[in-house]
């Protein structure tokens, strides 16, 4: 009896701190979200810019409600501007692809090879998530919002299956990197510029109450939930209702690894139930260490300020601007069309004329004896509407720095290739904080992607690959090989170089002779390549002739460290040639010298053959 009532009370005990802790989620939770909602709500603003709901503001209380007409005649169509321009600056980033590779720990050959298998692993894992359009998802978001947030997580039930355990499918699991919006992320301070300054975040979505259940095995009961603002029935749009049936708000709180802490801690609470507490689930930071599995991404960094700002932002006054112009003008030329009339009190039936206007053919009548109603003159459009216009439309590009070259009136005049080249390097150079930033996040998210393998892979899995042959091969990798995270990007951004201006530069090259041998004669090698670059590799009259030759003499360095290999007709001498070389001039030091003796004999032999070969082209 005493046991179980001391059982029971250690029950009591942990139920007690188990809410005590929720309470103490959703407190902090309720905070967060005050502190945050003018944030929140600059977002909604944006949003309905974008969407071209532009008579929106913010009342007294701070809410977005539409305004009304100040007269029933007055104009609210709306110009929209902004959305093309994000539009361009979508399409722009769209073409940062950056090329992720991985540094070796060391010189040594295993370290080398399990950092080409990481790089391959990256690839296979960006691939199965379509990494690139979560990519532009996130993009939309910091363009929208100014902030957008990339969540790498492993998903256990992906990748292919390993077994069975008690009915239930083993997989192997894959890291996956999924979107975030800014409207989920809440931070312990709006004052830590950067992720890793935080001591806890907090991720809260609005999700269905059956996935609750499916995923936790704990039924509650769903509401109606705002999808932006997280509140029960809360309008997020200025006149609308974005809302989530049958649903609840999942409250993850991540935080950072502390002295009581040492692993750090997730909670998960959900409709006033703790669904999860325990340590920082992955080993995702340098030296092994665990930290919030999120990578931020800003349009326009703050300083001093966690989330970052959009351009929207900055493009809301001159919209507005642009807007009254452009209704005021129009109401202009309504009344120059339809005329404004003069009339003597009591010459006419007023209401008559207020209801049917001057129609063609009408008969005026008036009273005998009164002045004749007659057009207002000298009524013409002012030149002030025009220049007006025009400063905005210019504001427009000074601002997003998103500019049409080839039909902006300013340089209409163009006519120079160079001029016209230099001015496009000068808007995307407006964009080139934007799209590093963007390079900047697919480094931290590879990082935390392979770190993620690191951890969780259990024996060998296969991943598939393509080597620089663009040939897909299968390799086979471990949590081991795949231990070195140092990434990088290889390639440069792409915004500074244009396909256009990377084919050029091919072509400069070849003119100059930096391409060719000492004769003038441009190698198959090089062709290949050169065609492949250029996007007209079907051309290639040897479809791929010169890597299999490339392929074939590799095969047979290692065959050379064993034994003499005798040479065939078909071989083309020159590349068999440079390939023993180079494999020889690599390996040196650890070729002995019967080993070099094979190779030196086996290259002899080619050139023997290439001299006899150019003897009897030329006797021909």
């Amino acid at each position: 009896m005493q046991k179980r009532s001391e059982k029971l009370k250690a029950q009591k005990e942990k139920e007690r701190a188990e809410k005590a802790l929720v309470a103490q989620i959703e407190e902090d939770f309720k905070k967060r979200q005050k502190d945050r909602i003018k944030y929140e709500r600059q977002w909604v603003l944006n949003m309905n810019f974008l969407a071209g709901n532009q008579y929106c503001g913010f009342n007294a209380r701070g809410d977005i409600q539409d305004s009304g007409k100040e007269f029933y005649w007055q104009n609210r169509e709306v110009y929209n501007h902004i959305a093309p321009i994000i539009d361009t600056r979508l399409a722009k980033f769209s073409s940062v692809s950056p090329a992720v590779s991985v540094r070796p720990k060391s010189d040594n050959d295993e370290d080398v090879a399990g950092a080409s298998l990481a790089e391959k692993l990256i690839a296979e894992s960006f691939k199965k998530c379509d990494f690139t359009a979560v990519s532009k998802r996130v993009t939309a978001w910091s363009e929208t919002c100014g902030t957008g947030f990339y969540k790498v997580i492993w998903n256990e039930k992906s990748g292919n299956k390993v077994g069975e355990i008690d009915g239930k499918e083993i997989f192997e699991g894959d890291a996956t990197v999924i979107s975030v919006s800014p409207f989920e992320i809440f931070p312990d301070s709006l004052y830590c510029q950067d992720i890793e300054d935080c001591s806890s975040i907090i991720h809260a979505k609005a999700v269905s109450a059956s996935v609750i259940n499916q995923k936790y095995g704990v039924s509650l009961v769903g509401k109606k939930i705002g999808v932006y603002n997280l509140n029960q029935m809360g309008a997020s749009m200025a006149g609308e209702q974005e809302t989530l049936e049958d649903a609840v708000v999942v409250i993850e709180r991540y935080d950072k690894p502390s002295l009581e802490f040492p692993l750090g801690r997730l909670i998960t609470v959900a409709g006033g139930q703790l669904l999860y507490n325990g340590d920082l689930p992955y080993i995702n930071a340098e030296n092994g260490k665990r930290s919030f599995p999120f990578v931020k991404q800003n349009s326009f960094t703050t300083a001093g300020c966690f989330f970052g700002t959009s351009v929207i932002e900055r493009l809301i006054p001159v919209q507005r601007a642009y807007n009254a112009v452009k209704n005021r003008k129009h109401e202009f030329l309504n009344r120059l069309s339809m005329g404004v009339m003069t009339v003597e009190d009591g010459s006419v039936d007023v209401d008559d004329l207020a209801e049917e206007g001057l129609s063609p053919g009408k008969v005026l009548v008036y009273r005998q004896g009164s002045k004749a109603p007659e057009i207002m003159a000298d009524m013409t459009m002012p030149d002030d509407f025009n220049q007006e216009e025009s400063k905005l439309m210019n504001e427009f590009v000074v601002v997003s720095g998103v500019s049409d070259v080839s039909s902006s009136s300013t340089n209409a005049g163009l006519t120079s290739g160079s001029a016209l080249e230099i001015l496009v390097e000068q808007d995307n150079s407006r964009l080139f904080l934007t799209a590093e930033e963007i390079r900047r996040c697919y480094v931290e998210v590879a990082k935390q992607t392979i770190r993620l393998y690191a951890q969780f892979s259990a024996g060998v899995r296969s991943v598939k690959g393509v080597d620089r042959f663009n040939k897909t091969k299968v390799y086979y990798a471990d949590a081991k090989t795949v231990g070195a995270d140092d990434v990088y990007l290889e390639n440069e951004n792409e915004l500074l170089y244009t396909n256009r201006q990377k084919k050029d530069m091919i072509f400069k090259l070849y003119e100059s002779g930096l391409l060719t041998d000492d004769q003038g004669n441009l190698r198959p090698a090089t062709k290949e390549k050169i065609l492949s670059l250029l996007g007209y590799k079907d051309l290639d009259y040897q479809k791929g002739l010169a890597r299999l030759h490339e392929e074939k003499a590799q095969r047979e360095n290692e065959k050379l460290i064993n034994k003499k290999v005798e040479i065939d007709i078909i071989d083309n001498d020159d590349i068999h040639i440079d390939e023993h070389v180079r494999y020889m001039l690599y390996e040196y030091e650890e070729l002995t010298p019967n080993k070099k003796e094979n190779f030196n004999a086996h290259i002899l032999a080619h050139e023997q053959q290439l001299k006899a070969k150019k003897g009897e082209k030329n006797g021909n």
